[in-house]
């Protein structure tokens, strides 16, 4: 006999069959509380004892809305001339810098004057001598008539006489008509400003030699800024001279009249271009892109709702919900009343700054709720603590003047 007894040794299957049965039993039951847990946390929070305090908006349907579209532009000023002598000569004298502020008729620049002077001083001793022989001429002719009436003089004579008169006459008109092309020489001599602005360049320096009509110096007209902006076609009667409408540009807001609508339409863009004068300019500056809000009456029925009440669901779809009274009310106005969760779908018709407006099972009257809406399932249990209407301003009688 033996000491010890032979233990007989366990199998592999019966090493780790039982671990294996548990282990099995786990991820099926894993399984199950996984995939059900979205059903039983819905369970849970809808017997949940406590009802969430939610607020929420009364919605109303309407049989139409107003969509703002906007349009792109740029910010011009009125007036942009490159300035430049009507005459040719040197440049002797540059009263201003790029960058300075004019008045209407500052003297900008001057040519120079010396051969022009001369030139109108030779012409008044042109126009001094032609007077004095005119002088001399009428004197001679009114003794040649005396002559004649004595029998001393003939009619050759006195029609010399009124010819040489006629003459004088006739050279002291042009030398006089010389006289003042000079003296307009001279005042152009002097480069001054149309209107009051900033000179944005200077194209040359003291000391050049300009030719008629070279730009010398350009200038920004001021206080006379307008949006060019392009428009669709079919907004042709919206936007009609005298409309005002809200423009923007970096961030300010200034409000534009039109005062002219380009009937030449943009090939390549297929649009009008609107000129709107821009009145109590809040800062606009020149060349910056400026866009002007059109509003347009879109017949369509729908609800406005606050975006943030709306849940992105699946395929793109959108839902709201809504608290819908669940049993009995309280007839204690201050104790919220108890209302249930329900989920309606709804599609997006147009977005305007908070708020949406959408179509679908949404009803008129109903209580959406207004946000947080990432907190609940269909339902669930909650207490209404605030029930408001959206503003008035999304209305379209309200918008549309």
């Amino acid at each position: 006999m033996d000491k010890f007894p032979e233990v007989q040794k366990p199998s592999a299957l019966d090493r780790y069959g039982s671990r294996t049965l548990v282990l099995l039993m786990m991820l099926a039951a894993g399984v199950f509380f996984g995939g059900s847990l979205y059903a039983v946390r819905s369970e849970e929070v809808r017997q949940s004892p406590k009802p969430l305090p939610v607020n929420v908006v009364r919605v109303h349907e309407q049989d139409s809305f107003v969509a703002t579209h906007k349009y792109a532009g740029r910010i011009a000023t009125g007036q942009v001339s490159d300035l430049g002598f009507q005459l040719s000569g040197e440049l002797v004298e540059l009263l201003v810098n790029e960058g300075s502020q004019v008045k209407a008729g500052a003297a900008l620049a001057r040519l120079d004057t010396a051969r022009a002077e001369e030139n109108l001083t030779q012409l008044k001793a042109q126009r001094n001598e032609a007077d004095s022989a005119l002088q001399q001429a009428e004197s001679s002719l009114r003794r040649v008539q005396d002559l004649i009436g004595k029998g001393f003089a003939n009619q050759q004579d006195l029609d010399d006489r009124k010819a040489q008169r006629d003459g004088l006459r006739s050279r002291i008109v042009a030398i006089e008509s010389n006289i003042r092309v000079a003296e307009r020489d001279l005042e152009d001599s002097t480069l001054y400003a149309p209107f009051a602005g900033q000179i944005l360049q200077r194209f040359v320096d003291q000391g050049s030699v300009v030719q008629a009509g070279q730009p010398v110096l350009r200038l920004n007209q001021s206080g006379a800024l307008e949006a060019r902006i392009g428009v669709p076609v079919n907004a042709r009667k919206r936007v009609s001279e005298g409309e005002r409408f809200k423009l923007t540009a970096g961030g300010l807001e200034a409000e534009g009249v039109v005062t002219a609508l380009v009937s030449d339409v943009n090939t390549g863009t297929r649009t009008l271009t609107a000129i709107l004068q821009i009145e109590n300019d809040p800062g606009f500056v020149p060349s910056d892109l400026v866009r002007l809000e059109l509003d347009e009456i879109q017949r369509q029925t729908g609800i406005w709702v606050p975006a943030h009440a709306l849940n992105e669901g699946l395929r793109g779809l959108w839902s709201v919900y809504v608290a819908v009274p669940a049993g009995e009310q309280t007839t204690d106005e201050s104790m919220p009343q108890v209302h249930e969760l329900v989920r309606k779908d709804v599609e997006i018709l147009a977005v305007q700054s908070r708020q949406i407006y959408v179509r679908g099972t949404l009803e008129d009257g109903d209580l959406v709720v207004a946000d947080s809406t990432m907190r609940f399932v269909p339902g669930q249990l909650v207490s209404v603590v605030s029930n408001t209407t959206l503003p008035e301003a999304a209305q379209p009688e309200e918008r549309v003047q």
